[in-house]
């Protein structure tokens, strides 16, 4: 799944880019601020004061959405994956600032997996920033309360530039069970907003399909437990004869298996009911 994350600054011009930056990118969904204009359609949701929004960009469906209207973030639900978009207003007090981040947070630890991305208007090192200011220690308190949200930002490359000073305050963080499948980077083409546009590609395993051979088992010390969940959240529909079930069901957890770990020597095997020695 490739998100596009970018504060369009209130411009229609910026807007109208992002379109094109869209297809030319080829995005699945985009974590906006500061939209110049909300669409129309299931396939965009925003926040209560609309400057935070979600796009799905492809032919996606939003599984889920919060039902409670809140001014500076929205969530929504889409391939499995809890995405926030969140915009700070500059401006707000801090106490604004530490109320609109325990909602944030209030809401999240009711999901998972989960990536909270916008543009908070906060500095602090831990992103890049040259000093850590108050608003960067209310943000980082605030998702530490979390667990287990990572940080994706690397690097020091700015996200906001104007008048010749620049900043980063665009920041984008995931839980731990997406963090081994996520890349994210600021991107350099133009976007007609004094903001830069952030790509972060999740590389979700793809389950295998059997090729009539076995392994003698997987190898267990290669268990990447985050790739096994994902592959779990599909649904497996079980139809047909109880042995029809039994094949649909092992291979849907050969699947798993197979992309959250690595084979151990493989021999010719005669039964499709066979999904490891010992289990059935």
């Amino acid at each position: 799944m490739r998100i596009l994350q970018l504060n369009l600054n209130h411009c229609e011009a910026a807007q109208d880019l992002l379109y094109q930056t869209v297809q030319e990118q080829h995005i699945d969904v985009a974590i906006l601020s500061e939209q110049y204009k909300n669409l129309d359609g299931n396939s965009w949701v925003s926040d209560a004061s609309g400057k935070a929004a979600i796009w799905i960009c492809n032919s996606q469906a939003i599984q889920e959405v919060n039902t409670t209207s809140h001014s500076g973030f929205v969530w929504a639900k889409i391939n499995g994956v809890y995405i926030f978009s969140c915009y700070a207003y500059p401006s707000i007090t801090i106490e604004d600032f530490a109320n609109l981040l325990d909602r944030i947070v209030i809401e999240a630890s009711c999901h998972n997996p989960t990536i909270i991305a916008g543009d908070f208007n906060a500095w602090a090192t831990e992103w890049g920033s040259r000093i850590t200011n108050r608003r960067g220690e209310v943000l980082l308190e605030a998702l530490a309360q979390l667990n287990d949200m990572i940080l994706l930002n690397t690097g020091s490359n700015p996200t906001f530039t104007r008048a010749g000073r620049s900043s980063i305050i665009d920041l984008t963080f995931v839980s731990g069970r997406l963090h081994r499948i996520a890349t994210r980077e600021v991107c350099t083409f133009y976007t007609n907003s004094d903001h830069q546009a952030i790509l972060t590609t999740l590389d979700t395993p793809t389950r295998k399909k059997s090729s009539g051979w076995r392994t003698n088992g997987w190898n267990t010390k290669t268990f990447d437990a985050a790739s096994f969940t994902l592959m779990l959240e599909d649904e497996c529909e079980l139809k047909g004869s109880a042995e029809e079930k039994v094949r649909i069901l092992t291979s849907f957890i050969s699947g798993a298996c197979d992309a959250a770990m690595t084979h151990s020597k493989p021999g010719k095997h005669h039964s499709s009911s066979v999904l490891v020695d010992g289990y059935y």
